[in-house]
């Protein structure tokens, strides 16, 4: 997938952040906080763990029903992929006790947290709002409001462990509204984000303390997205890593061992010239392109979650 962004699409991806942080990106366990906007907001991220070599260690929190998913749901479950039900009262101890297995993890991760809980609507937008007016929260234009029990409990489990959180605001230049149907097509676009490294003992211990210092880290979040509507550009400078070959030649290999044997399959079951057979292959090539199409379609923001349009916020 990796691949197919950075070298199938052409897409771009411009990173602006403190060239004080950027030597330690890659080299130190970190909590990753990017809002959750796009349909391939996801794959952005895996981008970047890409390019600073920690893309098969990086973790997120991520929702139950993903690790159903075929491929990439069984891949995350290997790989040690924290789910959550999103009801609290089950997840609490279940997200603590995948959190303590990251303590003695060998190699360096980030751990992706999207505390909006959802992707951004506009529908979810106002009844998020809604909640934020309720309990006399400051509003947010570009977020959503972000649920707090489930930051307080990754920064105190991996309290010691990690370094940092990356504050990670990303968005499209052009008003792009990206696509994985788009990348696939080979559509380029051009993403743009601005990473903070906070320190993690910046953040309170206290519960509704550390819930406190979240809300006011949204507000500075949105008033970033409103500097880039009104700019095009988020503050700080530029220092881009360099997408790496080995993506590619990942890509190219695990192609050529898959594609190339089914492809002979199917030649040979074409000339054969059995009608049942053609029929067959047929009929499963159709199942295999629907259940990528059906794949695809989990990333779609108009077939997203009802969570955050319900009452559990």
């Amino acid at each position: 997938m990796v691949a197919a962004l950075e070298w199938w699409s052409g897409t771009e991806c411009t990173l602006y952040t403190d060239p004080k942080s950027y030597p330690l990106y890659g080299k130190e366990n970190a909590i990753v906080v990017l809002n959750h906007t796009f349909e391939i907001d996801f794959l952005c991220g895996w981008t970047f763990c890409e390019r600073f070599g920690v893309l098969g260690s990086s973790k997120v929190l991520a929702k139950k029903e993903l690790a159903y998913v075929p491929v990439i749901g069984w891949m995350w479950y290997f790989l040690e992929i924290v789910f959550c039900k999103r009801k609290w009262e089950e997840d609490r101890t279940t997200v603590a006790q995948s959190l303590q297995k990251l303590r003695d993890y060998p190699e360096n991760y980030w751990f992706l947290l999207y505390c909006e809980g959802t992707r951004f609507t506009p529908k979810k937008h106002q009844i998020s709002m809604q909640v934020a007016e309720s309990k006399g929260l400051p509003q947010l234009k570009y977020h959503l409001l972000p649920r707090t029990k489930g930051f307080y409990v990754t920064v105190q489990n991996l309290r010691g462990t990690a370094a940092a959180i990356y504050d990670s605001t990303l968005n499209f230049r052009n008003n792009e509204v990206p696509t994985l149907l788009g990348i696939l097509n080979g559509k380029k676009y051009h993403a743009d984000l601005y990473v903070r490294r906070i320190p993690l003992e910046s953040v309170p211990e206290d519960e509704m303390e550390c819930a406190a210092w979240l809300h006011k880290l949204y507000q500075e979040k949105d008033s970033f997205q409103e500097q880039y509507a009104q700019t095009g550009h988020f503050p700080g400078p530029i220092v881009s890593p360099q997408r790496r070959l080995w993506s590619l030649i990942n890509w190219l290999f695990w192609s050529c061992v898959v594609l190339y044997p089914l492809g002979l399959l199917l030649a040979q079951l074409f000339i054969s010239g059995s009608v049942l057979t053609i029929a067959t292959a047929v009929v499963v090539c159709s199942a295999v392109s629907m259940g990528i199409r059906w794949m695809i379609g989990q990333t779609e923001i108009d077939k997203g979650s009802n969570y955050g349009t319900l009452n559990n916020n």
